[in-house]
Parts: C-alpha cells; structure tokens; sequence
C-alpha cells in the first residue's frame, strides 16, 4: 500500500514538474519574443505604428485623441517617436499583466491561463503589443475600480468613468464595444429596486457623455481627404522616410459600408478559406470559452477559492461578453487574436473587481440557465482535469488576423516552447564548435 502510494506521488510530483518547466518556458519565450519585437524598427508606414498618428488635424475623426497628443509633444519637445510609441505600449502591457496578477494572487486563483494567445500573451506572440490594445484595460480595469467605490457619490463615481472612457473611446471605438454595455448592465442591476423603466433611465442617462462620444466616433469615421490631411500633418516630424500613408491612418478613409464588406469578405469568403478555416471558427471559441471557465476550477488549491457558482457567473458574462463583441468579431475586424483577448480580459476584469454578490444578479434567470447547460454539454464532451486543460493549453492558437492555420500554430504554447528550446541548442552546439 505504502509503495502504491508512494507511486501516486511520484507521479503527481513528476506531472507538477513537467507542467511549472512548460510554463517557465513559455514565459521565457513570450519574453524573448518581446525583446526581440522591442528592438526591431517599425516603419510608420505600419498598421503598428500609423494607428498612434491619427490626430484631428483634417477635422474631428475617430481615434484621433492620442495622434493629437503626440503630434503637440512631437512639435513641442525633441521626442524619438517611435520609441515613444513603444514605451507607451510597454508600460501600458507591464501595468495590465501587473494589475491581472495582482487580482489572481489576491483571490488565490492560479496564474497558468494569463500567459495564453487568448489573454495577456495576445499581443507579444502577435506582435499586436504596439498597440492601444492594453491602453484600453489601463482604463478598463480603474472604471470597474470607481464603479465598486463605495465612498464615491453616485454624481463623482460617472464624473470620473465618463472622462476615463470618452478619453481611450476618442482614441479607439472598439472600447465602447467591451465597456458600456456591461456598465449599463451593472448600472441597471443596481438600481432595478426603483422599477425597470427608471433603472433604465437612469443607467443609459449615466452613460450618455461616453455613448455620445462613441456615436460622434461613428458619424465621423472619417474619408481619404482626412486621412491625407492627418498624414501631411506630421511632415517633416518623422524621422524616416516616409512616402505612403500609413496603413491605420489610410483606414480612416474607408467608409463604413467598405469595411464592413470588407471584414465580411475577408472573414468568411476569402479565396483561400476552405473547409479547415470554418473548421478552426467552430473549435476555438468553445475550447477558449472552455479554457477559460475550467481552468481557475481546475487549478484551485481549495474548494473554496472557486466554487461552481463563480464558474456559472465567470461563464455567463464571458458569454454576454462575446454577445457585445460579435459585431466586431463578424463584420468590423479581422485581427482575431486582438478581439479574443478583449473578450477573454474584459470578462476576468469584471469578474475579479466586482463582488461575487453583484456579479451573479446581473443576468436574467434564463440566460443563467442556458449558460448552465452549455457547460454541463461540454463536460459531456471533455472532463475538466489538469491534463486535458493542458493539453488544450499547449495547442490552442489564434490567427493574428483573419483564420489562417500557420499562423495559429506559431501562437501555440508547444510551438514556443519547442522555438525556445531549439534556439537555446543551436547557441549549445555554436558554442561546442567555438571550443572545438
């Protein structure tokens, strides 16, 4: 008996060691990358660097908030503006990974699903990082802060979300998308004692400084006279040579028609797509979906630090989460990896900052049960233990942009991991040859 047991743990000990060594080395290859990806020079032709240059310098348009800070700072004071760029974004993605893992130490959940393609790694293993897109959760994550403040009036708790909010909304729309209709919701479920119609009210009444700010966004998406004059407007600034538009900067002049047919077009009729692509859209959302609700239930130390309750809650605004995000994964963008990461962080932040008390009130009867059978099907399908979520870990990848399988594959834990290890025998077998 005392040598089957000591087998057991053994074995366990084993699992435990294999699994910290792959997550050390995906981490060290998530930070290689990252170097890497810091030290390399972006033209501002890119649909990296062009999406910071957009300013209001041919008339208001949309995401032109921030491009107008740095073109006053680039005007007024001798600043590198690229590596501006880049040290925005990287103290931006620090802050996040920073705020995220002090959420899960504080509620004692693991940390093995924050590194993932469909969480904080999104933008290092895309090379999206030099972008707004953990800007957003440098505004998402105090917005959910102020609304949990307790001793804040009703009147200075808006004040603040409302400027926090129009602010990144100025500076990118898609914010609006993951941000407004969970508040609304939260709004509403707060003060639904005072009867639906006032809550209602009351709650879009609330927003309305951040929903007039996202609808000015969609009147003025701006056309190829803006963007020429946006463009003609950092003359001189630059320090490259710079003879095309850069490529965000040339998508202020689509219309919206145009880049609807265009997202359609590329996310559902590409020439190339053929029946693994369609393949792909149906496995990876219930895997990332599936991932993302058993992991914390799976890797719990006790039965009380995540419980089946949380799982429900954590399930049903991930869900509502995706609802209020499938514009923008159908018709207004292509870069997959960029809107699962607002899906999967957004939800997390609204489950780890607002009380468990609050969270599970927030959706009607029906939706919870709906969400309830959906889970207990894929439990049908694949019980939730460490080595099948690792296992899906280790392969699951998202495509950069539109569903492309070699792009998916290179975003995968194993894929990393493997790169990592090739590259640390090549220096091996270079420094073996040096000796020799």
């Amino acid at each position: 008996m005392e040598q089957k047991l000591n087998t057991f743990f053994d074995k366990k000990d084993i699992k435990k060691t294999l699994l910290n060594t792959a997550y050390v080395l995906f981490l060290l290859s998530l930070l290689i990358l990252f170097i890497k990806q810091l030290f390399k020079s972006y033209s501002y032709e890119s649909n990296l660097t062009s999406e910071f240059l957009i300013n209001y310098q041919g008339g208001f348009v949309r995401r032109g908030l921030m491009g107008e800070i740095l073109l006053f700072f680039a005007k007024n004071f001798d600043i590198n503006i690229e590596w501006t760029i880049k040290i925005v974004c990287m103290l931006a993605l620090a802050v996040v990974c920073f705020l995220f893992i002090k959420l899960f130490l504080k509620k004692g959940y693991s940390l093995y699903i924050l590194p993932l393609c469909f969480f904080l790694g999104s933008g290092i293993l895309s090379g999206f990082w030099i972008r707004k897109d953990y800007l957003f959760f440098c505004f998402f994550i105090p917005v959910l802060y102020l609304y949990n403040k307790n001793n804040l009036s009703v009147f200075a708790k808006m004040v603040f979300i409302n400027i926090l909010a129009i602010f990144i909304i100025l500076s990118h729309e898609v914010f609006a998308f993951f941000a407004l209709p969970i508040l609304y919701l939260l709004l509403f479920n707060q003060y639904k004692a005072k009867g639906i119609l006032r809550s209602s009210v009351f709650s879009f009444l609330c927003l309305l400084p951040s929903i007039f700010a996202f609808v000015l966004t969609i009147l003025y998406h701006g056309d190829p006279q803006t963007a020429q004059s946006i463009w003609a407007s950092w003359s001189g600034i630059l320090d490259k040579e710079t003879s095309r538009i850069g490529w965000s900067v040339s998508a202020i002049g689509w219309s919206s028609k145009s880049a609807i047919i265009m997202h359609l077009k590329i996310n559902f009729l590409y020439k190339d797509q053929g029946i693994l692509y369609f393949l792909m859209w149906f496995v990876t959302f219930p895997v990332v979906y599936y991932i993302s609700t058993n992991a914390l239930l799976t890797f719990r130390k006790n039965d009380t630090v995540f419980t089946n309750q949380h799982k429900t809650v954590l399930s049903s605004i991930l869900i509502f989460q995706l609802l209020c995000l499938s514009p923008v994964f159908i018709a207004l963008s292509c870069d997959y990896i960029r809107t699962f990461f607002y899906w999967i962080a957004s939800s997390y932040a609204v489950f780890l900052i607002i009380p468990i008390n609050q969270t599970e009130k927030l959706f009607p009867s029906f939706f919870v049960r709906f969400v309830e059978s959906k889970n207990a099907g894929l439990l049908k399908i694949l019980h939730p233990t460490k080595t099948a979520l690792v296992f899906l870990m280790m392969f699951i990848g998202i495509s950069g942009y539109w569903c492309i399988i070699e792009w998916a594959y290179k975003n995968t834990m194993i894929y990393n991991i493997l790169l990592v290890l090739s590259d640390f025998f090549i220096i091996i077998r270079k420094i073996v040859l040096t000796i020799l």
